[in-house]
């Protein structure tokens, strides 16, 4: 008897649980603030973006945001007035992803990130220029190269010792997980799950005028050793000109939203 009294408290307490959430959704869902928020939503969404792939090539996507409608209302309710000041977003995600296609090369970034990346061979000349006047670069280094108090993003470029440079880089600063990859570390860097670049836009003082008149968003640019800073600088003028951010490679293929 007294089990099926139990068992009949629980049951009217489970009914009236779902009763009254049933009653708080549809005054919710009829409330004007709660509408308005629904209403407006669409003009502040970012709907996220697929990574687009073409043979063994990738450009990375990016994520986008959605308005969560209930979250929102109730950072306006005290206001009581519809300011989109107060939305909550959700981050959505795109169905085609670098993390699921490592084994492709990233040969340019997301052009909507408005940003391009350098990824510098070994120079000290031309690190040193990068670390004077505050342009974000990623150096290509070895065992031998890597510094843990470098001030610029360090990519792990030794095959032997792939892993030992890669158990510094992790210990000492932010592993950037990327490979600049060529005939001797490709196998590696797949082994590893590292995020695979490789550019086109190869910078050297024979290559100036024709990467100077051809900057866009998203790209790339591997700079060769010895080349010079001057050469260096008209590339970053002209990319400065163009309104565009200088970032990190990991920034830059990075499917986040800056």
């Amino acid at each position: 008897m007294k089990l099926f009294r139990n068992l009949g408290i629980i049951a009217i307490a489970v009914f009236s649980f779902f009763y009254t959430e049933k009653i708080a959704n549809y005054m919710l869902l009829n409330n004007k603030l709660y509408q308005e928020i629904e209403k407006e939503k669409d003009t502040y969404e970012i709907k996220s973006v697929n990574a687009s792939i073409n043979g063994e090539y990738i450009i990375p996507g990016l994520t986008g945001m959605a308005v969560n409608i209930k979250d929102s209302y109730y950072n306006m309710k005290d206001i009581e007035v519809f300011n989109s000041y107060y939305l909550i977003f959700d981050t959505t995600y795109p169905q085609i992803t670098l993390s699921n296609n490592v084994d492709k090369i990233i040969q340019r970034g997301n052009e909507q990130k408005k940003s391009v990346a350098f990824i510098l061979e070994y120079d000290k000349e031309i690190i040193n220029y990068f670390l004077e006047y505050g342009y974000e670069a990623s150096v290509l280094v070895d065992m031998d190269t890597f510094d843990k108090n470098s001030g610029l993003e360090q990519i792990n470029n030794e095959v032997e010792n792939f892993n030992n440079l890669d158990s510094l880089i992790n210990k000492y600063s932010n592993n950037a997980n990327v490979c600049y990859v060529n005939e001797k570390n490709e196998n590696v860097c797949k082994k590893n799950s590292k995020y695979l670049v490789k550019s086109d836009k190869i910078l050297n003082n024979s290559t100036i005028i024709e990467i100077k008149n051809n900057i866009n968003s998203g790209d790339i640019y591997y700079v060769k050793k010895n080349t010079d800073t001057k050469n260096i600088q008209l590339i970053i003028n002209s990319i400065l000109y163009k309104d565009l951010d200088i970032v990190r490679i990991s920034e830059l293929i990075s499917e986040e939203r800056s």
